[in-house]
C-alpha cells in the first residue's frame, strides 16, 4: 500500500513537472505579440535608415576632412616653395646691393672722386661755369640719391623676404596642427563610421531575422494580437550544457584588446572556444526553439540563437562563425541536437571579417532575443558570462565531456 501511495506521489510530481515544463506561464515574461513584433520590425527598419543617414554624413564629414588635410599638405609644400624662392631673392638682391655698391664707387672714380676726401665739393668747384656747376651738382646728387635709394629698396625687399620666410614658418606649423587635428578627427569619425557599419550584427540582418521569426508565428497560426507565450509551448529544462564534447576558451568574456587590430579595447559579448577543426558538431546548451537565425553576417558569419526556458527564466544561447546551419526557425531542440558546425577559419573567411581562426563564439543572455526585445544593443545588455553558467575550466584548459 505504502509502494502505491509513493508510486501515485512520483506521478503527480512527474505530472506537474511536465506541465510545468512543456506550458511557459504568461506571467514568465513581459507579453508580447506578432504585431508588437510588427512595430518592432518597422523601428528596426527606421534605425537602419537613421543609420544610413549618420553613416552618409560621417562618410562626408571624414571626406572633407581628407580633402581639408590635402589642402593643408598643397598649401605647405606651396609655402616651401616660397620659401626658397624667397632665399633665392634675398641672394639675388645682396647681390644687386654689391652690384650697386660697385656702381656708385666706379661712378665717383669715374669723375675722380676717392673715398675718404672732401671730392664732391672738389668736383662741384671745378666746373667751368655756374651752369656746370649746377649741372656737376645735379649730377653727383642724382647719382647719390638714385643708387642709395636702390640700396634701401633692396634692404627693404630683403627684410619683406625675411619676413615672408618668418611667416610661411609659422603659417606650416600652423598647418601641421591643422593636419594633426584632422587626423585625430578623422580616426574619431573613422571610431564613429566603425560603429554605424561595422556593427557585431547588421542591421539588415535583424529585420531578415525578425521577418523570419513572424513568418514562423504566422505559419504556426499565432493570432496578431495572440500572446505568443500562449501560441509557443517550449520545453523547459534545468541547466545549460556545454555546446562542444571538446574545447578549451580562447578568449573570455567582457572587455579585452581588438584582436583584429591588437590596439583599443572591444567588449566581447561571449567566450571563444578553440581547439576543434572546422566542421566538428555544435550542439544546443539545453532544451529549447531555434527563434533566430542569421546567416553569412559580415561580422560574426552564421549565427543561430535558441529560446530556452531554465527554471522558468526565459535566456537566448548563441552560437556564431558556424560553417553550416542546421536547424530552421521554430526547431524543437534538445541537448543532442546539432545546430551547426564548427567555422571561423579559412572556410568562412569569404564573408565572416571578425574571426581569426576556427572556434565557436558562445553567448547567454537573458530574455528571448527577437521576443522579449529585438535589438541587438539590448541583446547584448543582458548577455551573462558563460565561463559561470556552464562552469568552464581556465583559459588553456581542455574538457573532453559535455
Amino acid at each position: 500500500m505504502k509502494k502505491n501511495i509513493n508510486k501515485i506521489i512520483i506521478i503527480v510530481i512527474s505530472i506537474l513537472f511536465v506541465s510545468y515544463t512543456f506550458i511557459m506561464p504568461s506571467a514568465a515574461s513581459k507579453a508580447k505579440t506578432i504585431k508588437e513584433l510588427r512595430n518592432e520590425l518597422q523601428s528596426l527598419k527606421n534605425t537602419k535608415k537613421n543609420n544610413e543617414n549618420k553613416k552618409n554624413k560621417t562618410q562626408s564629414e571624414i571626406n572633407s576632412s581628407n580633402q581639408s588635410i590635402t589642402n593643408a599638405r598643397n598649401e605647405i609644400t606651396e609655402n616651401q616653395n616660397k620659401i626658397e624662392q624667397s632665399k633665392k631673392d634675398i641672394e639675388d638682391l645682396n647681390i644687386e646691393i654689391t652690384n650697386t655698391k660697385e656702381s656708385i664707387k666706379n661712378t665717383i672714380s669715374a669723375y675722380q672722386i676717392t673715398e675718404g676726401q672732401n671730392v664732391y665739393l672738389e668736383y662741384i668747384f671745378e666746373a667751368a661755369s655756374y651752369e656746370d656747376l649746377v649741372y656737376r651738382y645735379a649730377i653727383v646728387e642724382q647719382i647719390l640719391d638714385y643708387n642709395n635709394e636702390q640700396i634701401d629698396k633692396f634692404n627693404n625687399l630683403i627684410k619683406e623676404n625675411e619676413q615672408l620666410q618668418i611667416d610661411l614658418a609659422e603659417r606650416e606649423i600652423e598647418l601641421n596642427n591643422q593636419i594633426d587635428s584632422l587626423s585625430s578627427k578623422i580616426d574619431e569619425l573613422g571610431n564613429q563610421l566603425e560603429e554605424i557599419t561595422e556593427h557585431t550584427m547588421d542591421i539588415q540582418d535583424e529585420i531578415d531575422s525578425t521577418k523570419e521569426l513572424i513568418d514562423y508565428y504566422v505559419k504556426l497560426g499565432c493570432g496578431e494580437t495572440q500572446n505568443l507565450n500562449e501560441c509557443v509551448s517550449i520545453k523547459g529544462d534545468t541547466s545549460f550544457s556545454k555546446p562542444l564534447t571538446k574545447g578549451t576558451i580562447t578568449s573570455y568574456f567582457g572587455y579585452r584588446i581588438n584582436p583584429l587590430t591588437g590596439t583599443g579595447t572591444k567588449f566581447h559579448s561571449g567566450v571563444d572556444i578553440g581547439g576543434n577543426k572546422e566542421g566538428t558538431n555544435v550542439y544546443a546548451s539545453a532544451n529549447g526553439m531555434v527563434g533566430k537565425i542569421i546567416r553569412k553576417a559580415s561580422c560574426g558569419g552564421n549565427q543561430v540563437y535558441v529560446y530556452h526556458t531554465i527554471n522558468g527564466v526565459k535566456y537566448t544561447s548563441s552560437y556564431w562563425h558556424l560553417l553550416s546551419i542546421n536547424v530552421s526557425i521554430g526547431d524543437k531542440v534538445d541537448v543532442n541536437t546539432v545546430v551547426g558546425t564548427v567555422g571561423g577559419g579559412s572556410k568562412t573567411r569569404s564573408w565572416d571579417s571578425c574571426s581569426t581562426g576556427a572556434h565557436l563564439h558562445y553567448m547567454i543572455a537573458k530574455g528571448w532575443y527577437g521576443e522579449t526585445y529585438t535589438t541587438y544593443s539590448k541583446f547584448l545588455s543582458n548577455t551573462l558570462d558563460p565561463k559561470e553558467i556552464l562552469k568552464l575550466p581556465n583559459k588553456g584548459t581542455y574538457w573532453y565531456s559535455r
